[in-house]
C-alpha cells in the first residue's frame, strides 16, 4: 500500500519520468557486476594450473606497481607464510616482495624460498605466481582498482 502510496505521489508531482530513468540504471548495474563476475571467472579460468605453464605465462611487470603490491600481494604472502610456519615472519614476506619488485623469476623465488618452505615452496610459490598473474591482468582489464 506505501508502494503504490509513492507511485501515486510521484505521478502527481510529475516526476514519473525520473523514476523511470533510474530504473534501467539500476538494472544496467546489475549486468555489469554479472558481467564483471563472468569477466573475473573467464580470467581465473585463462590463468594456467600446470607448474611449467603457469612460470611461462608472460607477467606484465608494468602494472605491477607498489601499491598493488602492498593492498594485495603482501597481505596474501604474510597470510600464506603465517598458514605454513605459524606465525609472523615479516623479514621473510619483505624479502619474497623484493624479490618480486625485482621481476625475478618464479624458479629463483622457488629456489629462494625451498630453503624456508621447503616440500611446501612449489605449491606456495604456484599460487603466488597464480595470484600475481590475476592481479595484473584483472588491473589491465579494468576489473579492480
Amino acid at each position: 500500500r506505501r508502494v503504490r502510496e509513492a507511485v501515486v505521489s510521484t505521478q502527481s508531482t510529475g516526476e514519473k519520468k525520473e523514476t523511470e530513468s533510474l530504473l534501467p540504471k539500476t538494472e544496467e548495474k546489475v549486468l555489469s557486476a554479472e558481467d564483471k563476475r563472468k569477466s573475473i571467472k573467464q580470467l581465473i579460468d585463462r590463468i594456467p594450473t600446470q607448474k611449467d605453464e603457469l612460470f611461462a605465462f608472460p607477467l606484465d611487470w608494468s602494472v605491477l606497481d607498489k601499491d598493488l603490491m602492498e593492498r594485495r600481494v603482501k597481505s596474501w604472502i604474510t597470510k600464506k607464510i603465517v598458514e605454513y610456519i605459524g606465525e609472523e615472519e615479516p623479514s621473510l614476506c619483505g624479502f619474497i616482495c623484493s624479490k618480486i619488485l625485482a621481476k625475478s623469476s618464479p624458479e629463483n623465488i622457488l629456489q629462494d624460498v625451498a630453503i624456508v618452505l621447503e616440500e611446501e615452496a612449489e605449491v606456495f610459490v604456484v599460487k603466488m605466481w597464480r595470484l600475481l598473474i590475476y592481479e595484473t591482468e584483472a588491473k589491465k582489464l579494468g576489473l579492480v582498482k
